[in-house]
Parts: C-alpha cells; structure tokens; sequence
C-alpha cells in the first residue's frame, strides 16, 4: 500500500474584525502572523518538507500564508492551488475536497481554518486532538492507498508544530 501523507496548516494570526470595515474573508495577515509563517517555513525547509501539493483557502489570510511558506520551502507555484471551497469549510466538505485528489500526489498540504482542520484531524485520527493553533501544522500519515479511501480514523499522528516548536519530519 502506497502511504499518503495528509497536512494540516491553519492560517498564520490575521487581523481582528472589531471595529473593522474589512470582510472576514479579506482580512489579512498581522505583522506577527507574516513574522509565523517565515518562521514555519524556515523550520519546514529545514526539515525536508516538501509537498507534492498544497492547496490553500481563497481568504486572503490563508492565501497568505500558502505562499510565505511555499517561497520559504521553495515549492512551484504549479504546485500550489487556490481553492474556494476550504474557505471555512468543515469537515464534510473538507473529506470530499481531499477525497479528490489525484493518484499521483503522495503528500498533500491543505492551508486553511478552524474549527474544519482541527475537527478534520481528530476525525481522521479518531480521537480528540490538541487543536490547531494559529500557523499550527499537524502532519498526518494515512492508512489508505488512494485519497478516495479517506475514512474515519485512516491516520496516525506523525508530527504536530508551531512556528516556535521544532518540527521534527
């Protein structure tokens, strides 16, 4: 059985909407939030990580932090797909997204939002998780041969991260 790699990044810490005239959708990236997603995507080159894939969320918040972490590990654009529909999407809707990917991607990266990847993570898992903290990442290893196989308790955790926590794979 060929092993497909699941991750889970949640965006980086974007604006608050108190006060605000910007939409949810748009609200962008904190200095602290961009300073985050450098951080991870040091630790993350540092550690190998490439993905075959990575799809992000269409809000601007994830949308940028896909692309702070695909410059820092040095990922092709080609392999990066914007995706309207992980736009707060929950967990359904999360399980039919990646149940489509092709055959040919082994590791897949998903940027996007709470509460869907957390409650994704443990779902998959199985079991309730640690929560998914802002530019948090949880790397998945899926007990499937093909990503149409998703299922209910299909993963094990390999490695679970922050911007200051060492990933380790």
């Amino acid at each position: 059985m060929k092993t497909r790699m699941l991750t889970l990044i949640r965006h980086a810490e974007a604006g608050s909407l108190h006060g605000s005239r910007i939409a949810d959708h748009n609200r962008p990236l904190t200095e602290r939030g961009r300073k985050d997603a450098r951080q991870l995507a040091t630790r993350l080159q540092a550690a190998g990580f490439l993905p075959d894939s990575m799809w992000t969320s269409d809000a601007e918040r994830a949308e940028t932090t896909a692309r702070l972490i695909q410059a820092g590990i040095g990922l092709s654009d080609a392999a990066v797909a914007v995706r309207a529909g992980l736009y707060l999407a929950h967990t359904k809707t999360l399980v039919d997204l990646i149940g489509h990917a092709g055959d040919d991607i082994s590791s897949l990266a998903v940027v996007g939002h709470n509460p869907g990847l957390s409650d994704l993570w443990d779902w998959l898992c199985d079991k309730p998780g640690l929560g998914l903290p802002t530019c948090g990442i949880v790397c998945l290893e899926l007990g499937i041969s093909r990503w149409s196989d998703l299922h209910q308790g299909c993963a094990n955790l390999r490695d679970f991260g922050t911007p200051a926590l060492t990933f380790a794979s």
